[in-house]
């Protein structure tokens, strides 16, 4: 993963939220805005993220929200593929609606693996958006990224 230490499930929540806000709709994540997303307390936000500063995947600016570096961006983009993935299995082959596949899929991204992902990913024949219509973003190591497929 290229950090000190591996993730949480919490705190992979967390850099989610940050990615969505920060890159897909331009905006800034403060401590509050972070607490009413995720039902907890301030306290409980600053704690993670301080967290995320020490894997050096936020960086905290006190009263201006948090950004993510070049590494949580990385990192954020690896768990919005699997849940954009999943999302796409959940309403393709189960027929759940598109909502309803964004809540399962949030419950399980952060578990499964990158490689079960690129299977479901090549037996989707590589989408390229989710049924959100948000970018699926590629692999290197799934053949969908410029490669042949198999």
């Amino acid at each position: 993963m290229g950090t000190k230490s591996k993730l949480t499930a919490s705190e992979a929540g967390y850099l989610k939220l940050i990615y969505r806000v920060q890159e897909e709709e331009s905006g800034k994540v403060g401590t509050t805005a972070a607490a009413r997303a995720f039902g907890v307390r301030p306290a409980t936000v600053a704690e993670v993220l301080r967290n995320l500063a020490r894997k050096n995947l936020v960086r905290r600016r006190p009263y201006r929200g948090v950004e993510l570096t070049p590494q949580g961006v990385a990192e954020a983009r690896k768990l919005l593929r699997k849940h954009r993935i999943l999302e796409v299995l959940f309403v393709g082959l189960l027929g759940l609606s598109p909502e309803s596949a964004c809540e399962e899929a949030s419950k399980l991204d952060y578990y499964v693996s990158e490689e079960l992902i690129n299977a479901i990913c090549r037996s989707s024949n590589h989408p390229k958006t989710c049924p959100c219509e948000k970018v699926i973003f590629e692999d290197p190591a799934c053949c969908g990224a410029g490669g042949k497929k198999k």
